[in-house]
């Protein structure tokens, strides 16, 4: 089991969990966000109520009272999965929540992109939660 600090519960420990957890963790302690502002297994239907599905991790902009305009959201598979797949889903997303910052997380590879313009742009690393843009 995982305790995970987002939804202050203990999980089972699969693959996917692990990757998700991970990369809390590194939000937290890497990035500064604060645990408040993250949300795990957050179901879209909150957003919108017809649609289906849950966002892995969904981190609140504080600039914006709108969770459809998040600081970050992430996708995160098991080590098993390929990155067209993961794109196509964030994209699915993308129809209702437009984030600052995505990441791709598969396993240990992690892939960043940061919002340019109307669309993203694959990016470097994704800036401290406390670093104005």
């Amino acid at each position: 089991m995982l305790y995970d600090i987002t939804r202050e519960k203990s999980v089972a420990q699969t693959p996917e969990e692990l990757v998700r957890q991970t990369l809390v963790s590194w939000l937290v302690e890497k990035l500064n966000v604060p645990e408040s502002l993250i949300k795990t297994e957050f179901a879209l239907s909150q957003l919108a109520p017809n649609e289906k599905g849950r966002l892995d991790i969904i981190v609140a902009n504080p600039s914006s009272a709108n969770l459809r305009e998040p600081w970050l959201l992430a996708e995160c598979k098991a080590g098993k999965a390929n990155l067209q797949s993961l794109e196509a889903q964030v994209n699915k997303y993308l129809r209702i929540v437009h984030p600052l910052h995505i990441v791709l997380a598969i396993g240990n590879e992690w892939h960043f992109l940061s919002k340019k313009g109307n669309g993203y742009k694959t990016a470097g690393e994704i800036p401290n939660f406390l670093t104005k843009p």
